[in-house]
């Protein structure tokens, strides 16, 4: 059995993306070792994940940040060294920038290992990354990496323009795995007189604006609105102010702000009876002459609501345009203009008898095209070899 292990200094369960990977290796008869840290203090907060019985997941305790945090760091580098030692990983899969130093010395003093860096998310200006130390052990380790990933095509210019082209390096959308929408049937069709919209993830204001709520308060008899996820804020966090809106607006009919649903497996079940899936993100990705703020393939969410048989409505974003909408799997709008999100609302209200035939459409793209399973063949070649 092959025999590769992830780390990353938070925990990596925190991203769906990885998870399918390991999945995927892990039903090829992989040994998976997952090795990062507790980064939510409270429990009730904790996502509850199914895995393969090959994955084992080892985190380290949950420290606050601070001077503590960095010792904590500090043990953390000679926790994974102590693994690679005693485990001997024929691949070592190297998340976040954080991971750079350790991923850097465990490379270049273990040429046997194949070692692969990928970047979820842009960790921002090579020349701003801080610590020095971890910039720099960025630019070596981009050298020495076996494969480093990004999840487009604009960032991978991005990571290029960072580190130099050194021929290894490539792009692979942040898409799901097929497997989580198989079993879930597609909602019968919408009988009801409201249009039921469902978003999730963490609960901020870029998306979910305040023009949203706005919006929904002139259209009280025609959609419901259901949010579940994280407030990053916690109890005096952005959900405090939608609770606000709320009770300002009197949608307590046609809001419902349901926090974290624990279990993957219930969030997604619970999706899936909605119309629409919600899927706005910051006007400052507007600017899509800088790289960074390209969000096509990072973000998995859109692809999600796709699977579970939901209509999308997003942002106005070109790149989301092209994605999305100019192919009829969703809406989109100016996300920060209340007329434009009332007018989307209203389009989709008024066509809600066709989302279910759409929503078929964009559940078979997701299973037969749009998913991590193809996605992650870029990446597997490296690791067979």
């Amino acid at each position: 059995m092959k025999k590769v292990m992830y780390i990353q200094y938070s925990d990596p369960t925190h991203w769906p993306v990885l998870m399918h990977g390991t999945h995927i290796l892990a039903e090829k008869k992989a040994n998976i070792l997952m090795l990062g840290t507790q980064n939510i203090k409270e429990e009730s907060n904790r996502v509850q994940l199914s895995t393969h019985p090959n994955i084992r997941i080892k985190l380290l305790g949950y420290v606050s940040p601070g001077l503590l945090q960095k010792i904590q760091y500090f043990l953390f580098n000679l926790w994974v060294l102590t693994y690679v030692l005693i485990w001997r990983p024929d691949v070592v899969y190297a998340s976040e920038k954080l991971v750079c130093p350790i991923a850097y010395i465990i490379k270049k003093f273990f040429g046997r290992i194949k070692l692969i860096y990928f970047e979820p998310m842009y960790a921002g200006m090579g020349v701003e990354i801080k610590p020095k130390f971890v910039r720099e052990s960025r630019k070596k380790l981009a050298v020495l990496a076996d494969l480093c990933i990004v999840p487009n095509e604009p960032r991978l210019e991005k990571f290029i323009e960072d580190v130099g082209n050194h021929g290894n390096a490539i792009f692979a959308y942040n898409l799901p795995r097929h497997q989580e929408f198989e079993e879930i049937p597609i909602r019968e069709k919408n009988t009801t007189d409201k249009l039921k919209i469902f978003s999730y993830g963490h609960i901020t204001a870029d998306k979910l604006p305040p023009e949203l709520f706005e919006a929904l308060e002139g259209l009280k008899d025609k959609v419901e609105l259901v949010i579940a996820g994280i407030d990053p804020g916690g109890s005096e966090g952005y959900s405090s102010k939608i609770n606000l809106q709320i009770k300002k607006r009197s949608l307590e009919n046609n809001v419902s702000l349901v926090g974290l649903i624990k279990k993957r497996s219930d969030l997604l079940v619970q999706c899936s009876k909605a119309d629409v899936g919600l899927a706005f993100t910051g006007k400052s990705f507007k600017d899509n002459t800088q790289p960074e703020f390209r969000s096509e393939g990072a973000s998995q969410r859109p692809f999600e609501y796709m699977g579970l048989g939901l209509t999308l409505l997003v942002t106005d974003l070109e790149e989301w345009e092209n994605f999305f909408v100019k192919d009829g799997y969703g809406y989109s709008c100016d996300s920060e203009s209340v007329e434009s999100i009332k007018n989307a609302l209203l389009e989709l209200y008024n066509n809600k008898d066709s989302l279910y035939e759409r929503g078929k459409m964009n559940k078979e793209k997701i299973l037969s095209e749009w998913n991590y399973n193809n996605e992650f063949k870029k990446v597997e070649k490296y690791i067979e070899n």
